[in-house]
């Protein structure tokens, strides 16, 4: 990952309560902060974009989701 410096004016009460949502997040720069709060909104809008393609149901989603999670933890039992 390519790594520039930036500079930002961020409002220090939205760092401070980015911080306080997690104790691991105490011991962080405010620029690792900033950096985890974008890669989580970038998630959250590629994961929007992908759900506006799909064509799936909502239900049918779900249900597809809840049938892979019960497949991955039935595999971990058996490890």
């Amino acid at each position: 990952m390519a790594v520039r410096k930036v500079n930002l004016m961020l409002d220090e009460d939205l760092v401070r309560r980015a911080r306080q949502q997690d104790v691991a997040e105490r011991d962080k720069s405010d620029g690792q902060i900033v950096e985890d709060a974008l890669a989580v909104y970038l998630g959250l809008r590629a994961l929007d974009e992908a759900r506006a393609q799909g064509t799936l149901a909502s239900e049918e989603a779900d249900r597809l989701a809840v049938q892979e999670v019960r497949a991955v933890r039935r595999s971990r039992s058996r490890a």
